[in-house]
């Protein structure tokens, strides 16, 4: 029996699912995921990250492979992520793993700003008119080599009717 795992990459457009045998670890998902990655490149210095997980390691410490477990495959350990609001800014290191839902929740804290006033703000990337979804992993957004990654918090669509 197999369990559904889910992965983002710099190298990927889109999340994507894939099925690992429970029992294979950190081995067995890093397999998984190369199996999908284009080839060529600097595929063999990517780093394997456990969503929202500062641990560096976390891969490697896999025995069980939970079912809906979610990982990110990139070539760089951190990025630089800077929020704008306001006229204020704040900047924070994050794994590539990172959610934007995490990225949000730090930034808000970080620049005082209230919950309820937060619940109608969402992350848009800087000079672009993209809005990505809240589990979004930074590193999805942000190229090697560029290491940074700009984010407004902007008003959330509303929708009247």
């Amino acid at each position: 029996m197999t369990v559904i795992i889910f992965a983002q990459s710099e190298f990927l457009n889109d999340v994507r699912a894939l099925e690992v045998e429970p029992t294979s670890g950190g081995a067995g998902v890093r397999e998984a995921l190369l199996a999908v990655l284009p080839g060529g490149g600097d595929i063999q210095a990517l780093q394997f990250y456990i969503e929202d997980s500062d641990d560096e390691h976390a891969i490697e410490k896999l025995t069980e492979i939970p079912e809906g477990l979610r990982v990110h495959a990139h070539r760089l350990k951190g990025i630089d992520v800077n929020v704008r609001y306001a006229g204020r800014d704040v900047r924070r290191t994050f794994r590539p793993s990172a959610t934007l839902q995490r990225v949000k929740g730090w930034a808000v804290r970080e620049l005082g700003i209230a919950a309820s006033d937060a619940a109608e703000l969402m992350l848009q990337v800087s000079g672009t008119a993209q809005r990505p979804d809240p589990d979004t992993h930074i590193g999805a957004l942000v190229k090697f080599p560029n290491r940074t990654l700009c984010l407004d918090l902007v008003p959330s669509t509303r929708v009247n009717g």
